[in-house]
């Protein structure tokens, strides 16, 4: 649920609750003044009955309006003057209607009477009737206004945080170039701002220290480690040694080869990043595609493999080294990570690559086998070159999908 929705249902429901409270009172605040309205009437009729018996020394003549009705009767019994509230039968149109009736004792000549004054309360009802329906459309129409003056006024406020939050989603280690935020009236979003500024800051020089380092460690390791293979050359040369020592050589030559290709594949993911390869050219992939099935044709032989190809035009802008990278690592894994008698598929079409190897097990995890290092347990590889695939692809903005299906696992790169 987003902020702006959470802070929209929390204030109407306040003001819900608000305005139902503060209706209910003004009810009951309006419907008092009307009844002390019409008590003051009959508190009036009563003074000029009084005035009347005072002066003619009679009681004055019974009235029947349509709102007000004034009668006698003699009193048998003590009567208390109170004011009453009930349903009254209206003889012009028959129906009964809320009416008001102060009853009060009277003394003429001697008797005792009660007099009973009955006001309707109709005009009353009809009045609340329509108070309360111009405070139903003044509440709604309030509650309308809420609305509508929260929405633009939370979205003129929240623009600096959806800025700051553009910004932070456009930012990307390999283009460490500086964010510039948006400068806000508001403390708290400058607050951020500078957070996040001095964050990336410290990102972007941490990352730097780190990609430094890589580079001059990967760089002095080449002359010792060619060294060593020069010296490992000479001992398997030495035909005095025996055996055993042949054997441990050898492994030792391996273990230094191993070193070689892991410290030349993290150069080239170094260089990569620093977009060393500025250079571009439009190059046909299903060309590079053929080039390399003839380069490692003895190694496909060796595996027992066929390959199955649908070639197509399929031209981008790449660096050629890098579609030289880019092409060979993807049909090496598809070659390493095949079964005995198994089958290779490639298919170049325009804006797109696939290619697809039969192989045991099921799907590969797609959330971390483009990671550095990251392979199966039966690989000899050392892990790098899904990785190198990818970093190629974040360089040029190209979309790379893993599937398996029909026990076929299936890269496809997309660039159109």
């Amino acid at each position: 649920m987003k902020l702006q929705t959470k802070y929209n249902r929390a204030t109407i429901t306040v003001a819900i609750i608000v305005l139902l409270i503060a209706s209910a009172v003004y009810y009951f605040f309006v419907w008092f003044a009307l009844i002390e309205q019409v008590d003051e009437a009959l508190r009036v009729e009563e003074v000029e009955i009084y005035h009347h018996i005072k002066v003619h020394d009679t009681l004055p003549a019974e009235s029947h309006f349509i709102d007000q009705r004034i009668e006698f009767a003699e009193a048998t019994t003590s009567v208390n003057r109170r004011f009453v509230s009930k349903k009254v039968l209206n003889p012009l149109d028959s129906e009964m209607e809320s009416s008001r009736q102060l009853i009060f004792p009277v003394h003429v000549k001697g008797k005792h009477y009660t007099a009973i004054v009955t006001k309707s309360q109709a005009e009353a009802e009809h009045l609340l009737l329509l108070i309360l329906g111009i405070t139903t459309v003044v509440i709604l129409l309030l509650l309308m206004m809420l609305f509508i003056s929260n929405r633009i006024l939370l979205k003129k406020i929240w623009k600096p945080f959806h800025s700051t939050l553009s910004a932070m989603k456009e930012f990307n280690l390999s283009n460490p170039r500086p964010i510039v935020f948006e400068k806000s009236d508001i403390d708290e979003f400058n607050a951020l701002n500078s957070a996040w500024t001095q964050m990336t800051q410290k990102i972007n020089q941490d990352y730097e220290s780190l990609k430094t380092f890589a580079d001059n460690a990967s760089h002095e390791m080449q002359t010792p480690v060619a060294v060593i293979n020069s010296k490992l050359d000479l001992l398997i040369q030495d035909h005095q040694l025996s055996e055993k020592s042949m054997h441990h050589v050898q492994a030792m030559y391996n273990a230094v080869h191993k070193l070689t290709k892991l410290n030349q594949s993290l150069l080239l993911i170094t260089k990569i990043e620093n977009n060393q390869f500025k250079e571009t050219h439009t190059i046909n992939l299903a060309d590079v595609v053929k080039e390399r099935l003839t380069q490692l044709e003895e190694l496909i032989h060796s595996g027992h493999l066929s390959v199955k190809t649908d070639f197509k035009k399929s031209t981008v802008i790449i660096h050629s080294m890098l579609a030289d990278i880019l092409i060979n690592n993807l049909i090496v894994n598809a070659i390493r990570h095949n079964i005995n008698n198994g089958v290779i598929y490639i298919t170049t079409a325009p804006g797109s690559i696939k290619i697809s190897n039969s192989g045991e097990g099921t799907s590969l995890d797609p959330n971390t086998i483009f990671n550095r290092f990251e392979k199966s347990n039966a690989s000899e590889g050392m892990g790098l070159g899904l990785a190198i695939i990818k970093q190629i692809c974040d360089t040029y903005h190209f979309k790379i999908n893993y599937a398996f299906k029909n026990a076929l696992h299936s890269f496809e790169i997309v660039y159109a």
